[in-house]
């Protein structure tokens, strides 16, 4: 992930990654930059306006928002938060079958509990 610094304008944010967009960028935005991912991976990159919630994301919203995370993954993901209970930290996200360490770091700016 790259990160911008807080007082990158919007224009060269925009610019930054490399694409135009008519959604405005507020100072409480995030855009995520995979470093080095796969295309499919790199398209699914984008401008973040809210984190994906571990303890009350759908299967769908967890595929949808986050990289590397398909239907089967993310439906581990609700399996393990109804048999286990809540997240209390999102490095307990790697206990989920079929969520390894890589998974988890490039998808840990875009989460929250």
């Amino acid at each position: 992930m790259s990160k911008l610094k807080s007082n990158f304008r919007k224009w060269s944010a925009l610019a930054f990654l490399g694409a135009f967009t008519a959604l405005p960028l507020s100072a409480q935005q995030t855009a995520a930059i995979p470093a080095t991912e796969t295309a499919t991976e790199q398209a699914q990159a984008q401008i973040v306006t809210e984190r994906i919630n571990l303890n009350t994301a759908s299967a769908q919203e967890l595929e949808k928002g986050l990289l590397g995370i398909g239907a089967k993954k993310a439906q581990a993901i609700v399996e393990y938060r109804e048999k286990n209970g809540n997240f209390i930290s999102i490095d307990q996200l790697s206990d989920v079958s079929g969520i390894g360490k890589a998974t988890l770091e490039k998808n840990r700016d875009l989460l929250s509990l």
